[in-house]
């Protein structure tokens, strides 16, 4: 399968063209990762920078999740979570405790909204990218990592573990090159890496769960669900 721009903003050089070169993507998602460092929630820049580099992995994902029930449907039904399709005020209002609860205290606290796009979705493999890209925010809910530098740089490492992206793998070498503030000493900051790496090898894939019919449970019932060990520390 070839991968090419669902949407683009072509002044910031964020297209994809059908048939793409490996080099074109490289230059594309580097583009894409540079709108990103001044504005992480970019609803162009997000997902192109996933599609440019891990169209393949996430057609391989979308095979995987064929051969199950629940995968079909995630697949069929497409469930979205961007901002539109959530009500924060009603999530606040459940249980301490909650999935739905934390995700609506994780948005308050960190003074940030949810993630819209307007990202077109074609196929089964655009739709995981939005999905992925949707659903970036639980992802912190469920590992705990926080949104510091350090904690995004957790969550990537657990990512590249989980679902083998490379992107994951890009920011990771991008944020080796430049050490953004609140970074550990290099010894401490790559067992931390290390340690997420191996945590998400060790659990379920993040982009298969329903999460939306998880807002009233437990996050621990969410962390079983996708088999997440507890954080250790590095």
């Amino acid at each position: 399968m070839s991968f090419s721009s669902p949407t683009a903003r072509i002044e910031d050089g964020l297209f994809l063209p059908e048939g793409a070169s490996l080099f074109t993507r490289l230059r594309v998602a580097v583009r894409a990762l540079k709108v990103l460092e001044k504005r992480p929630d970019d609803g162009i820049a997000a997902p192109l920078f996933n599609a440019s580099l891990d169209g393949d992995v996430f057609q391989r994902h979308c095979t995987e999740l064929a051969k199950s029930e629940d995968g079909r449907e995630l697949l069929t039904q497409r469930p979205s979570l961007q901002g539109r399709n959530i009500d924060l005020a009603a999530l606040g209002r459940l249980p301490e405790g909650t999935l739905g609860y934390a995700f609506a205290r994780y948005f308050s606290d960190n003074g940030i909204s949810p993630f819209e796009s307007p990202y077109e979705v074609r196929n089964e493999v655009d739709y995981l990218v939005k999905w992925y890209r949707e659903t970036h925010d639980l992802h912190h809910v469920v590992t705990g990592y926080k949104t510091d530098s350090l904690g995004e740089m957790e969550l990537q490492a657990f990512v590249a573990g989980n679902m083998g992206l490379r992107t994951s793998v890009l920011i990771l070498l991008f944020a080796a090159l430049l050490r953004p503030h609140g970074l550990p000493p290099i010894w401490k900051y790559a067992r931390k890496l290390r340690a997420a790496y191996r945590r998400g090898r060790q659990s379920e894939k993040l982009v298969r769960l329903r999460y939306e019919r998880f807002w009233e449970s437990p996050v621990e019932t969410v962390r079983q669900q996708l088999r997440i060990p507890p954080s250790t520390p590095a």
